[in-house]
């Protein structure tokens, strides 16, 4: 039996040919697959602390957007902590003496005997609600004179054999326009809390009577000067169902900042549109007239009208999440988004500590400082990651995020030289909050139009709020021709 021939030169480096080009299509694969790896389990552990997820999307394991404060302290108030509570009044509306039964020695009666206040105790409550029913007997009456007779007209709001009064019409309507309480309910309450059993479909009257009060009177343009006038402005939207629509629609919100600063109460607009896009946000004229600051975050929609605009601050809020996102890929190579946060985080709290110190500016060498912190990590941070793997056809999340925090640095950074300019847009995401807890409840709007009104009727009752008018005073009024406006120096 012959023995097998030794491959030739030729033929072995024909084999080391092939096993180097298998050898790195298999490296190309191994990379690929593992960006894709790390692109999935980023996609898992994505939640409101990391990215712009909303909280109600969140998973049981999901990490709190707010974690418990680091060094074992419990949550709430801490000890000497001063509380707060009702304050007492100067005159109450009634005063109540309380005997004792008898003494507490010998059990005699105390009638007529020498005494003095102990100690007292106001109690805050409402009277018992019941519905008391009013008739109004409109007279006729003739003239001596000419013989003419003439007829009193019903009061303002009282028509047919029976009605319900403003009292009732505005406590209805005042439970319906709530985030938390949808029609049936608010139905439901009146009957079970108030002694005034209420259908739906006068509960939907009710709404449309203040929003038709409202439009005519104009109320939402006022608002929109007074928005579009502001020096800051801060804008957010979130989506929510709509029966109606085959796709989403989203809840728009325009507010002012001035409670930031200590200032005038705010302003606060809400609208609804069908889409999410340029000719929607153009269609509600507001940020097409605003030529001052506008907070928000870096959705595209918005930017078209950065041209004319004093200037735009970042939500921080949203760039911190975006950098906790990144840095969990992995801890070791993107420990630049650490970097990054802490140097906005530190820019933040001594913007904080200015302001309550009455400065008006930061510290040059302390801002300079943090600014270095920040543009060294996101030098890095796009150094890192040119060349590292991820999903094919996709930059590396950190080098997207970097490359933007570079770009739009100076809008990232408008807070620490604009004082009443917040460093968050938090304000706006929490006044659009509201809208999610009713979809919640409700499931979904019916209309886009049936929206719209509840947006109109919630920007109302909020900047009213905001002002110190009570709702049922600014539903009252409203109902009677004469609704509660914003003021010019707001």
């Amino acid at each position: 039996m012959s023995e097998p021939s030794e491959p030739s030169y030729a033929e072995l480096a024909a084999r080391v040919e092939v096993q180097d080009r298998v050898i790195a299509e298999l490296r190309a694969l191994v990379s690929e697959l593992q960006g894709e790896v790390a692109a999935l389990r980023r996609q898992v552990g994505r939640d409101s602390s990391n990215s712009s997820q909303p909280p109600s999307k969140d998973g049981l394991g999901s990490t709190p957007r707010t974690p418990r404060p680091s060094g074992g302290r419990a949550r709430g108030g801490q000890p000497g902590r001063r509380g707060s509570g009702l304050e007492r009044v100067a005159v109450p509306d009634r005063v109540c003496e309380v005997e004792p039964e008898a003494c507490g020695g010998c059990g005699a009666g105390l009638a007529g005997a020498a005494g003095e206040i102990a100690s007292t105790v106001q109690v805050f409550d409402i009277p018992p609600v019941a519905v008391s029913v009013t008739e109004y007997l409109m007279m006729r009456r003739t003239c001596a004179g000419c013989g003419h007779t003439t007829t009193a007209a019903p009061p303002a709001g009282v028509a047919g054999p029976t009605c319900y009064g403003p009292n009732v019409v505005a406590a209805t309507t005042l439970l319906a326009a709530s985030d938390v309480i949808g029609i049936e309910r608010a139905a439901d309450l009146m009957g079970a809390l108030l002694g005034a059993p209420v259908s739906t479909g006068f509960v939907s009257r009710c709404l449309a009577r203040l929003d038709g009060r409202l439009v005519r009177a104009g109320f939402e343009e006022e608002l929109k000067d007074r928005l579009r006038a502001a020096a800051v402005i801060a804008t957010d939207e979130t989506p929510v169902n709509v029966a109606e629509e085959a796709s989403k629609c989203y809840v728009y919100t325009v507010r002012t900042t001035r409670s930031h600063t200590g200032g005038r109460a705010d302003l606060v607009w809400y609208g609804a549109a069908a889409s999410r896009g340029h000719d929607a946000i153009d269609s509600f004229a507001l940020l097409p007239g605003h030529t001052g600051v506008l907070v928000r975050d870096d959705y595209g929609g918005y930017t078209r009208h950065d041209a004319h605009l004093a200037g735009v601050q970042q939500c921080c809020a949203h760039l911190l999440r975006a950098l906790t996102g990144v840095h969990a890929i992995d801890p070791q190579a993107q420990a630049w988004a650490e970097q990054a946060a802490r140097a906005l985080r530190e820019a933040g709290a001594a913007v904080t500590t200015a302001r309550a110190t009455g400065a008006t500016h930061l510290d040059p060498d302390l801002l300079a400082r943090a600014r270095r912190d920040y543009d060294q990590a996101i030098a890095v941070g796009i150094s890192a990651n040119l060349s590292r793997p991820w999903r094919k056809g996709e930059n590396h999340p950190g080098l997207v995020l970097a490359r933007r925090l570079q770009r739009k640095a100076d809008q990232v950074w408008l807070f620490t030289t604009r004082f009443d300019v917040p460093w968050t847009n938090n304000a706006s995401e929490q006044a659009v909050r509201g809208f999610k807890v009713n979809q919640k409840i409700s499931g979904c709007w019916r209309t886009l139009t049936t929206l719209q009104r509840h947006c109109r009727i919630r920007s109302y009752l909020t900047t009213a709020s905001n002002h110190a008018i009570k709702a049922l005073d600014a539903i009252r009024d409203a109902l009677t021709a004469n609704p509660w406006m914003p003021p010019q120096t707001a």
